[in-house]
């Protein structure tokens, strides 16, 4: 059964479909049979991984979250699943999910849907990663509600840091109405520059205000440009610096993943006490 893994963060800016896409390229590279579910309007997971026309695609992750109201047990809703190579697979979306986030909102049970879907493929993989949307509305509750373990990539800027707070007000709700076992795998800077004194100035009140109740994930992933050129689904990042500081940064939370979720983790993988 599948390890199912949310990327989560309220705002936008900050990684979070950059970070799915190298740590399931990662997991992949390392044998792991790997899903990734794009579950943002904004489609940049499905179009990084070489699907130029999101919206042309007769079965997305809109059409999915229909068949799970309709018929949960659908067997057409697998027929959404792509191959990007033969250990990595993904579920691409497009603008329809503004919708989906609407009529979740007004459905009874709807914050389970996502889950349903899940029951239906994770026998088939090791790693299931769900890339949410920058908010939290019903498809990031929905992704919180079917994932094992939540990883916060934060841009290392104050605003955002700010923000971490109303996301684990989420997460404790979630926890205490929908999904009990739900774990923090820890918070994950991004777009890091140790050279500016704002950098540093934030990855000091991340690690004051939660490294001792969260946890910060040491894999800090470092500014770049290169990493840019992901978004043209033509190299993974090992491919295009292979030797460089983000390569090395995303290797190291793909061993930090592999360790927290293989069969030698730790009992308490909750994160903390919120």
């Amino acid at each position: 059964m599948a390890q199912k893994l949310c990327v989560v963060n309220q705002k936008g800016g900050v990684s979070k479909s950059t970070v799915v896409l190298c740590l399931g390229t990662g997991l992949a590279d390392r044998g792991k049979k790997v899903l990734l579910a794009d579950l943002d309007a904004q489609g940049s997971l499905g179009i990084s991984l070489g699907c130029d026309y999101p919206e042309k695609l007769p079965v997305t992750m809109a059409e999915i979250f229909q068949m799970m109201k309709q018929a949960p047990d659908s067997p057409d809703a697998v027929r959404g699943i792509l191959s990007h190579s033969e250990h990595l697979h993904y579920i691409a979306a497009n603008r329809k999910m503004v919708f989906v986030e609407q009529e979740l909102s007004q459905t009874e049970g709807g914050e389970r849907f996502l889950k349903r879907f899940l029951a239906l493929v994770e026998n088939a993989y090791d790693y299931i990663l769900l890339d949410c949307p920058p908010a939290l509305g019903m498809v990031t509750v929905n992704a919180l509600a079917a994932a094992d373990q939540v990883l916060i990539p934060t841009q290392a800027e104050y605003l955002a840091a700010k923000g971490l707070e109303q996301l684990l007000q989420t997460i404790v709700r979630i926890r205490r109405k929908v999904n009990p076992d739900l774990g923090i795998l820890g918070i994950l800077p991004s777009m890091v520059n140790p050279k500016t004194r704002d950098s540093r100035k934030v990855l000091q009140l991340l690690q004051d205000t939660y490294g001792n109740s969260i946890g910060i994930l040491p894999c800090q992933i470092p500014y770049s440009v290169r990493a840019k050129e992901l978004s043209s689904g033509a190299k993974s990042i090992y491919e295009l610096d292979r030797n460089g500081k983000v390569a090395a940064a995303y290797r190291q939370l793909v061993d930090i993943v592999l360790k927290a979720t293989g069969p030698d983790r730790e009992a308490d993988t909750e994160g903390g006490a919120i």
